[in-house]
């Protein structure tokens, strides 16, 4: 009776314990099926600290732009160094060309934009502009937490947790928060990373300053895989106290 009593309660354990491939799988879909991916667009918006290099024939028209020949490295580093600041009213004050409005354009259009200001002062102008303060930070159940610095405007929520060294054994791919601010009151979204539509939505692409929170999954997961060496215990005990009775 005990014998059964307890390959029982090891049954309904091995049971409860259990995380299928669908709570660790993302974008569930068929063999050969599409995913479609939402085109995105990431736009200036105030706050915003950008890189301008403006190179044109005659090399002395441009240096001041340009302010020695550091890497990019020292430029993400020092951004305030290095940046301008896209201002409460959305215009960008440069050296020069003076006050250009900027706000809800894309690094693209803001180029284009400075470009078509520049050429009333230089020969041919090439222009270049860098989002110098596109920050990130990502929480919970990922192997190393912390802030990212985004070079590509074009990052999505996997690539970032990629960069944090992907989720924990615990991590719930079905509860991804996303705390977004936009305008003057945070959005808070959630993504379900199994879910072959949310690649084709607007949430699956991070823009700066997105904090993004990684849940466990359902508490009785956590509580077993943080106790299983503790039950192993228990239920070796047991055995023993079972071997030593029916003798």
């Amino acid at each position: 009776m005990f014998r059964n009593t307890l390959t029982y309660l090891l049954f309904i354990f091995l049971l409860s314990s259990c995380i299928t491939n669908k709570d660790l799988d993302i974008f569930q879909v068929k063999q050969d099926s599409e995913i479609n991916v939402f085109e995105n667009v990431n736009e200036l918006s105030d706050g915003d600290l950008i890189y301008v290099e403006i190179k044109s024939l005659t090399p002395t028209n441009y240096d001041f732009f340009n302010k020695g020949q550091d890497n990019s490295n020292s430029k993400l580093l020092n951004p305030y160094v290095y940046g301008y600041l896209v201002n409460d009213s959305g215009f960008v004050s440069l050296p020069i060309l003076g006050e250009i409005y900027v706000r809800g354009k894309s690094i693209q259009e803001a180029e284009k934009t400075i470009k078509n200001v520049s050429k009333n002062y230089f020969s041919n102008p090439f222009v270049k502009v860098v989002l110098l303060n596109f920050n990130i930070t990502v929480l919970g159940e990922v192997n190393s937490p912390g802030k990212i610095n985004v070079v590509d405007p074009s990052m999505n929520i996997i690539d970032a947790i990629g960069m944090v060294d992907g989720f924990t054994s615990i991590a719930n791919r079905k509860k991804i928060k996303v705390i977004r601010f936009d305008g003057k009151k945070p959005q808070v979204y959630t993504i379900d990373l199994t879910d072959t539509n949310v690649s084709n939505s607007e949430k699956f692409f991070v823009k700066s300053g997105d904090i993004i929170t990684v849940e466990p999954v359902k508490k009785r997961f956590f509580v077993i895989n943080s106790l299983s060496s503790g039950i192993s215990v228990i239920i070796s005990s047991l055995t023993l106290y079972f071997l030593l009775t029916t003798n």
